[in-house]
């Protein structure tokens, strides 16, 4: 597994991590480190615990009865566990679900749902943060016309890429993605990553897929989990390669079995 590396400042520092649901191991006490503005694809088969680890990260494993976590996860530095306002760790860190979850209001609305949680009422900043956020999700020019429509009234894939906008509006530090384009169509698909590449710029994307070609496209490094364990950790060229440390990662990558 590759350590830190040079000048590397890392975004996020995971040392031991295990998270149990009752008697199931989830994660099995994993080591690693996010650096900072990078996008670190994460993959492997169903239940290996990649939505977990997204989970621990915003801490709405909390949510889950009957969980245990163990082990540290550090935040620029910072033990998460530590944080008391936990509303504003999770402004940080942005999240985007596999199947796009807009709220019941108009688009406009949507987007400028969680600056105005956070007291903004200004409408010209209010104005600037909606076309900003919209613009980043590729959605403005098929919306500004419209922003009073309903979101749920938007089409799957631009619902999903509202769901990226209002993930964007509190601007927050780590931009989580959990297999987003699984119920999108291919075109839209690769809108949304061309604006993740913008967006590692400004930010850390964390990017959970089962499709690994979209990890071998977007990914500057890949973690491959497999039944809770961390397989490897190391760029997306070596993972993707024909010699990757562990031949099960190759295996997986190639197809053989997941």
């Amino acid at each position: 597994m590759l350590g830190k590396q040079g000048n590397v400042k890392n975004k996020i520092e995971i040392s031991g991590l295990q998270v149990r649901y009752g008697d199931k191991l989830a994660l099995n006490r994993v080591s690693f480190d996010v650096h900072k503005n990078e996008i670190l694809g994460i993959i492997g088969p169903a239940q290996s615990g990649k939505t977990t680890f997204l989970k621990v990260i915003n801490r709405t494993l909390e949510f889950t009865p009957e969980t245990t976590v163990e082990g540290t996860v550090k935040l620029d530095g910072v033990d998460i566990d530590t944080i008391g306002d936990v509303y504003e760790l999770r402004r940080r860190i942005g999240m985007v679900l596999p199947l796009p979850v807009g709220l019941p209001l108009s688009i406009y609305d949507n987007v400028a749902f969680a600056p105005r949680t956070a007291g903004l009422r200004t409408k010209s900043e209010l104005d600037e943060i909606v076309e900003r956020c919209l613009q980043q999700a590729a959605l403005w020019d098929e919306v500004k016309d419209r922003l009073d429509t309903l979101g749920t009234k938007l089409s799957g894939g631009q619902q999903q890429r509202l769901t990226i906008a209002r993930a964007l509006s509190h601007q927050p530090e780590i931009l989580c993605l959990d297999e987003f384009s699984i119920a999108i169509d291919p075109v839209t698909t690769m809108r949304i990553e061309e604006v993740l590449k913008t967006l590692q710029k400004e930010m850390t994307i964390l990017l959970v897929t089962n499709l690994v070609q979209q990890a071998k496209r977007l990914a500057t490094r890949t973690a491959f989990f497999l039944n809770g364990d961390l397989i490897e950790i190391d760029t997306t060229d070596v993972i993707f390669s024909d010699n990757p440390r562990s031949q099960a990662t190759y295996d997986y990558v190639n197809g053989t079995f997941g």
